[in-house]
């Protein structure tokens, strides 16, 4: 059957594969549910004094509900995750891994109604997810 078919059309069915890839890694989840666990810890010991543990923010601001989304709606997740990275935790920028920002990001997630998957969040899914620009929306 592949042989009918010509070298434009293989191309054009390709780049529809590639393009269907961010929204099957939306609906197979975002994060593991262990990652998210790990992540819960982490941020206990390196975010709650600021953001507060319920996310709702004290000297840090919101990181859950339309606070959080009108901060981080509309960028990906990697935005996010590369501010964690280089700017918190504010007393000692830059300090933690990575693989320790991606299990906060995805405890953070989590908290903000997006779903777990089998796949954890690694930096190259986090480039293909793209925060809603309301609270709706992140439960979906």
């Amino acid at each position: 059957m592949l042989q009918l078919l010509g070298r434009p059309v293989i191309a054009s069915l390709a780049i529809l594969m590639l393009a269907s890839f961010p929204a099957y890694a939306a609906d197979a989840g975002y994060y593991t549910a262990q990652q998210a666990d790990d992540g819960h810890m982490d941020f206990n010991n390196h975010c709650a004094e600021c953001h507060r543990p319920d996310l709702t923010g004290a000297l840090g601001p919101a990181l859950v509900g339309k606070p959080f989304l009108a901060r981080w709606g509309g960028k990906s997740v990697e935005d996010l995750f590369q501010f964690e990275h280089e700017k918190m935790p504010a007393t000692s920028p830059g300090s933690l891994p990575k693989e320790q920002i991606l299990k906060i990001t995805a405890y953070i997630l989590k908290r903000n109604g997006y779903k777990a998957g089998s796949t954890p969040l690694d930096e190259k899914v986090a480039q293909t997810i793209t925060l809603p620009k309301n609270a709706d929306a992140a439960s979906k």
